[in-house]
């Protein structure tokens, strides 16, 4: 549009040295090579620390495993991150928005825990409707504790939710689920209904479960 003060063509919102107001323009082609750093935020998720203090930490026992090595990178630490959103259109120019992009600290194993392996009761339970894979889960979820982090007290709660009050738990280990993978559905069975959240927490507490 014609600068009817100046007489001279003016680009909208762009300075008269041709910069952009906000920052340099990504949204022409051929220019999307060059993108401008994005905005983002660590966003806190809760520590076992932010609730218990004086928790002491252990090397975590893969370290050692006889059976498994972790290679270069296997662990993780505070620096390694998940964005929320993974998809751009740097046309739409969202590197330049007012709200930051989300980082989430990403899962997986570090080098230290805060659990002694030889003091954890882990409790494995199935809620809900079904799923595939379901046994499958289970299976290597009772073998990794077992076999990579040495916790030999590992217990499935029976039908859901109500099991945790209702029933003696099983005790599980990699020769009972040896074959569950091969089974659909849930061998612990499920259930959609049972949810009382006092009556849990007090089998929890009562049963010593701590994971």
């Amino acid at each position: 549009m014609e600068d009817q003060n100046q007489g001279t063509p003016q680009t909208a919102g762009r300075h008269p040295a041709g910069e952009p107001e906000d920052g340099p323009d990504v949204s022409v082609e051929g220019n999307l090579d060059v993108v401008p750093p994005m905005s983002i935020r660590l966003e806190k998720v809760p520590q076992l620390t932010d609730y218990l203090s004086g928790l002491p930490s252990y090397t975590n026992p893969v370290q050692h495993n006889q059976f498994y090595h972790p290679t270069d990178g296997f662990y993780l630490s505070a620096s390694d991150v998940v964005i929320q959103k993974i998809f751009f259109d740097l046309s739409a120019v969202p590197f330049r928005c007012s709200t930051p992009n989300l980082l989430y600290p990403r899962a997986g194993p570090r080098s230290e825990i805060r659990f002694d392996p030889a003091e954890v009761r882990a409790a494995i339970v199935t809620c809900g409707g079904l799923c595939p894979g379901m046994n499958t889960v289970i299976r290597e979820l009772v073998v990794g504790l077992w076999d990579l982090y040495g916790v030999r007290e590992i217990f499935g709660i029976r039908a859901g939710y109500r099991g945790f009050y209702s029933w003696d738990p099983i005790k599980l280990t990699p020769k009972w689920v040896d074959h569950w993978h091969k089974s659909g559905g849930t061998i612990l069975q499920t259930s959609r209904g049972g949810f009382d959240l006092k009556k849990i927490v007090d089998a929890i507490e009562a049963r010593g479960f701590n994971q």
